[in-house]
C-alpha cells in the first residue's frame, strides 16, 4: 500500500513551484510509481494519474521525452499522461505512440487525423495495429507512414486498405517492396503489381504464383474479376473508334505481331494499343503504362504468354525505343524473350485477362 510519507511526496509536487525542484520530484515520484506497481488502490493510481498529468504539463520536452521513455512500456501508465504525451510534439510522443499499450484505438485514431506524419509513422510502427487504425492511416498518411505501416507484419489490414495501397503505388515505388513481401498480400492484387514493379520483385511475384494451388487461384481470379468490374471506366471516343478499329481486324482474323508493328510505324498510338491489350489479354491501362515507360521486361512477358513472334517482339522494342541504341541491342531484346519461361508467363496472364474482360464488360 502507498504510506503517508510517499503520499506527502505526491502532495510536495504538486505544490512546488521551483522548476529544479520540481524536476527532481517529478523523477522521485516516477521512481515510486513504479516501485508501488500492484500495491496502489484505485484512489492512489488516480492520485498519480493526476498529479503527473498537472504537472507534466508544465515541463520542458526533455524532462518529457524522459517522462514518455519511461512510461511507453507501463501497461498501467495513467492514460491522461499517455494521451497528452501521444499529442504532444514528436520526440515526446514517439516512444508512447510506438509502445503504449493503454492508447485506445480511438486515440490512436485521434492521433493519426490531428497529428504530424511523424507522429501518424509512430503508429504506423506498434507491435499491433488494428484494421480501423490502419484504414485511417492509409487515408491520411504520406507515404513514408504508408510504407512503415505495410511492412508492419502486425498490422491488419483490411481487403479495402490493401486495394488502396495497391492503387498508390502505381504512383510511387517507394510502396512496392513493402507490397510484393507482405504475407497477407492477396494474391490478386499483388499481381496487379506486377507490371509496376521492377524486376527483382517481379521474380518473388512469380515465385508465389508457382506454389499457390489450383483453388486459391481460382478464388484470386474471382477477387480480380470483381475488382476490375468496379473500377473500370468509359474511355474517351478516340479509344473508343481505336478499339472498334481493333475489334473489326480481329474479327477479319488481322490482329496479330505484324499489325501491331505496322500500327506503331505509323504512329497509331491508341490503335497500337488497344491492339496490343487485346492480343495480349492485358487490359489498356496495364498496355499504355509498359509502353510509356518502355519496359521491355513488361513487354516480353505480354508477348510470350500470347506467343508473339520472337522477331516480331524485338521489332517492337527498337521502334518503342526509338533511338540508335535500340537498333543496337535487338540481340538483347532477343535473349530477353527467350528468357522468360513461358509456364509462369502464362500463369501470371490469367489475373490480367480479368481485368481485360472487365474493362471490355464496362465498355460494352
Amino acid at each position: 500500500m502507498t504510506t503517508d510519507s510517499q503520499f506527502s511526496k505526491l502532495l510536495d509536487l504538486a505544490r512546488e513551484r521551483d522548476s529544479d525542484r520540481r524536476r527532481e520530484l517529478l523523477r522521485q515520484v516516477t521512481d515510486l510509481f513504479f516501485e508501488t506497481r500492484g500495491a496502489r488502490s484505485p484512489s492512489a493510481n488516480s492520485l498519480f494519474g493526476d498529479i503527473l498529468q498537472t504537472v507534466a504539463a508544465d515541463m520542458q520536452d526533455n524532462v518529457l521525452v524522459e517522462l514518455s521513455e519511461r512510461f511507453a512500456d507501463a501497461p498501467d501508465a495513467p492514460i491522461g499522461l499517455m494521451k497528452d504525451l501521444a499529442n504532444h510534439s514528436f520526440e515526446v510522443a514517439a516512444p508512447v505512440l510506438r509502445h503504449s499499450t493503454v492508447l485506445s484505438d480511438a486515440d490512436l485514431l485521434e492521433v493519426v487525423r490531428h497529428q504530424s506524419q511523424m507522429h501518424i509513422c509512430a503508429v504506423a510502427q506498434r507491435p499491433s495495429v488494428s484494421e480501423a487504425v490502419s484504414a485511417e492511416i492509409v487515408r491520411v498518411g504520406d507515404d513514408n507512414a504508408v510504407d512503415s505501416l505495410i511492412r508492419n507484419d502486425g498490422a491488419a489490414l483490411s481487403r479495402d486498405s490493401m486495394e488502396a495501397a495497391v492503387d498508390r503505388a502505381r504512383r510511387n515505388a517507394t510502396l512496392h517492396e513493402g507490397l510484393v513481401r507482405r504475407r497477407d498480400m492477396p494474391l490478386d492484387l499483388l499481381n496487379e503489381m506486377y507490371f509496376v514493379v521492377e524486376q527483382r520483385l517481379r521474380a518473388q511475384i512469380l515465385d508465389r504464383n508457382a506454389s499457390v494451388d489450383p483453388a486459391e487461384l481460382d478464388a484470386a481470379l474471382a477477387r480480380a474479376r470483381n475488382r476490375m468490374q468496379q473500377a473500370a471506366t468509359h474511355s474517351n471516343e478516340d479509344m473508343r473508334k481505336a478499339h472498334a478499329f481493333i475489334l473489326v481486324r480481329k474479327g477479319a482474323g488481322e490482329l496479330n505481331g505484324r499489325l501491331l508493328v505496322a500500327l506503331l510505324r505509323e504512329h497509331e498510338t491508341a490503335k497500337f494499343l488497344h491492339g496490343l491489350a487485346e492480343l495480349t489479354n492485358v487490359d489498356v491501362e496495364t498496355a499504355a503504362q509498359i509502353v510509356e515507360r518502355k519496359d521491355m521486361d513488361a513487354l516480353a512477358m505480354i508477348c510470350r504468354a500470347a506467343d508473339i513472334e520472337r522477331m516480331l517482339f524485338v521489332t517492337l522494342c527498337v521502334l518503342l525505343a526509338d533511338d540508335d541504341a535500340g537498333v543496337m541491342r535487338g540481340e538483347q531484346f532477343g535473349e530477353l524473350y527467350e528468357a522468360v519461361p513461358l509456364e509462369a508467363a502464362q500463369r501470371a496472364m490469367r489475373f490480367f485477362k480479368m481485368r481485360k474482360a472487365a474493362e471490355g464488360r464496362a465498355a460494352a
